[in-house]
């Protein structure tokens, strides 16, 4: 059977820096949640936090323009590649668990 993963971001709280650099509102470090659920409704959910570098101040958005696709792209640039694969491998791996579980309780057989 294949199984058909999709993968979401979630994010909670942002800190942020109120100045910094001639900038305001600064966000250094997000919250965030990756979950993912398989066409059968099976789902898992990692929850994290990733610290964000000092951003170019050509590149800075404020933080009342942020949307929800920079945040991700942010997020995942922080986090690097290695780690998301891992995060994602890891979910995958509890969804399989789900679906094909290593262990069961059993009731009392009288």
């Amino acid at each position: 059977m294949d199984v058909t993963l999709t993968y979401t971001w979630e994010f909670g709280r942002f800190l942020a820096h109120p100045a910094l650099n001639d900038l305001t509102n600064v966000v250094y470090n997000v919250e965030y949640i990756l979950s993912v659920t398989d066409q059968d409704g099976h789902g898992a959910q990692y929850f994290g936090n990733v610290g964000l570098s000092e951003p170019d101040p050509l590149l800075f958005i404020p933080f009342s323009q942020l949307t929800q696709p920079a945040v991700e792209q942010m997020v995942m640039a922080a986090l690097g590649d290695d780690a998301i694969t891992d995060l994602k491998a890891n979910l995958a791996n509890q969804i399989a668990q789900q679906i094909q579980p290593a262990t069961a309780q059993l009731p009392r057989p009288w």
